[in-house]
Parts: structure tokens; sequence; C-alpha cells
């Protein structure tokens, strides 16, 4: 099923999630636009791993701020 609101996708460059086989093909390789159409932006910050709202909590603050003052 896909997703069909807007979507920015944070995530750590050191998540087990996100280093795990495949999974940056995934993202990054087109599958994962074509599950979430309206994928506006990814970013992956660097020397962050899982719980990026605790490890970079201002950086991540600031992307959702940004992101819903769009709308």
């Amino acid at each position: 099923m896909q997703i069909k609101v807007p979507v920015k996708f944070i995530a750590g460059e050191l998540d087990m999630v996100y280093t795990s086989l495949g999974i940056k093909e995934y993202i990054h390789g087109g599958g994962f636009k074509e599950d979430v159409p309206n994928l506006e932006q990814v970013i992956v910050q660097k020397g962050v791993a899982h719980f990026n709202n605790q490890e970079a909590a201002e950086d991540i603050s600031n992307y959702i701020h940004d992101f819903i003052n769009k709308f």
C-alpha cells in the first residue's frame, strides 16, 4: 500500500535498521519513492544512530518544524 501524504524521512547513518542489508539501496535507489510517492526529502544524519530524536534533538525539532510550517 502506498503512503500518499507528504513525507520527510529522517534516519541516522549509524542506525542498524538503515544499515541493514538492502535498506540503503531501497531508500536511495527509488524503491522507497515508489512506495511513498510524496516523499519530499530523505535526510541521513551523520554520526547519529537509531534514537536520533535524542542524539540530535535540536536538528530533529528543526526538521519537523520546517516541514510542518510548509502547510
